[in-house]
């Protein structure tokens, strides 16, 4: 440290500083402390964040505390967070947290911030870059909140930080801000569907999509399904057992689980079209060679793989929708200039929009409100009616606006 920063009881405002603490002449504050032979030093050039420092640093050294986690950052905390304190919790609900993290928090700008630097203003613009860039729903970011409050919650309880940041950061953000949570419309699942079945590189993913927007099944359930569930004779699937990604013995590995509820255990029919589509992909499967012995905790014969025979994962399939996303958003723009019209393009989602997109589909085309919770899979009838209730008030909505111009009132 540079010898010609002279230090005095005061700080040049006249404040009469703590013990151990003094004021360096390019203004910022120091601490230090000599314990058993070894010298503490602490600096900041806020005086007050200074004093939580030294409270944090004090307590550590009466414990006989070895800060290795002083420099921390947020995603390394997450994983170790997610091994120490979460080891016991459901694969399925650890693969929630670990899949929505990799979504929005992983490479967000406070993903790589040490996390006793991240105050409650970085938590706030994180969340109102999340809600700008991946058009969430407050749902979403109220579950990525809960996420991050527990876990931070926990650093706290570690000594590790003070403060919690996320403490109140939820708050700040409008709930009006946030997007309701999204489903394709009938002509944008048309122009997805349709630029996957012409376009030679995405063609594979096809069968998988379809299976999802004809099924609306959870992403896990639709991964982990084998050709044991499927019952092409009688038209039907099996949902029984769900597939997770996760890193739980240091390595990401699969698992397979149960499913999310009791409720989740079902018999979904199919449509002729999707029965063709499992068709074509048990074909594909076979005349590619695929390797259909794969196991994963006893299960094997997955119906949708890589081209090794490897069942697809959350993570990569969200990264194949925002290609395909962006490829055809492209393809329109381009074609829209030359026809002189606006082009339609395709909106920013994830694998879950597939589901919430055939829930909206049967809402619109069914009334049988038990029939509809059986097939989705709802633990709670209420959820069922949620979804419900706002198709049917936007329908509502189309209704009365074609009927402008056709009736006269007045």
């Amino acid at each position: 440290m540079a010898t010609n920063k002279k230090a005095s009881r005061k700080d040049q405002r006249g404040v009469v500083l703590p013990q151990n603490i003094s004021q360096l002449t390019d203004l910022r504050y120091i601490w230090r402390k000599s314990v058993d032979g070894k010298s503490h030093v602490l600096v900041d050039s806020n005086l007050g964040e200074l004093k939580k420092r030294v409270i944090q640093k004090e307590a550590d050294i009466q414990n006989g505390v070895v800060r290795n986690y002083e420099k921390i950052t947020l995603n390394d905390w997450f994983e170790k967070w997610l091994t120490l304190y979460k080891a016991r919790i459901k694969i399925s609900t650890r693969t929630t947290y670990q899949n929505y993290w990799d979504l929005y928090i992983k490479d967000s700008e406070i993903g790589n911030l040490q996390i006793s630097k991240i105050k409650r203003p970085n938590i706030v613009q994180t969340y109102e870059t999340l809600v700008k860039k991946h058009n969430l729903s407050y749902n979403t970011l109220k579950y990525i909140n809960a996420i991050m409050n527990t876990c931070l919650k926990d650093a706290v309880e570690d000594k590790l930080i003070i403060d919690n940041p996320c403490t109140g950061a939820l708050k700040k953000i409008k709930k009006n801000d946030c997007q309701k949570r999204i489903s394709l419309t009938l002509e944008e699942q048309a122009k997805f569907i349709d630029f996957i079945s012409n376009s030679n590189y995405y063609k594979t993913y096809l069968p998988f999509f379809s299976f999802m927007l004809g099924t609306g099944c959870r992403i896990g359930e639709a991964t982990g399904l084998t050709w044991d569930d499927v019952d092409l004779k009688n038209n039907t699937v099996y949902v029984n057992h769900t597939l997770s990604y996760l890193k739980i013995t240091g390595k990401y590995d699969f698992y397979i689980t149960t499913p999310k509820t009791e409720s989740s255990n079902r018999y979904i029919p199919i449509i002729e079209d999707l029965r063709k589509q499992l068709i074509q992909q048990k074909e594909a499967q076979f005349m590619m060679g695929i390797d259909r012995s794969y196991k994963i905790d006893g299960y094997s014969g997955f119906v949708f793989t890589s081209h090794v025979g490897r069942p697809f994962t959350i993570s990569g399939l969200n990264r194949t929708i925002i290609s395909i996303v962006e490829a055809h958003n492209r393809q329109e723009q381009k074609k829209a200039s030359e026809e002189k019209r606006t082009p339609v393009l395709l909106p920013k989602f994830t694998s879950h929009t597939l589901r919430h997109t055939f829930c909206t589909r049967f809402c619109e085309n069914e009334n049988n409100i038990k029939a509809i919770q059986q097939i989705m899979g709802h633990a709670k009838i209420s959820t069922t009616m949620d979804i419900y209730s706002h198709v049917t008030k936007e329908k509502a909505e189309e209704v009365m606006q074609n009927l402008s111009g056709k009736i006269k009132i007045c």
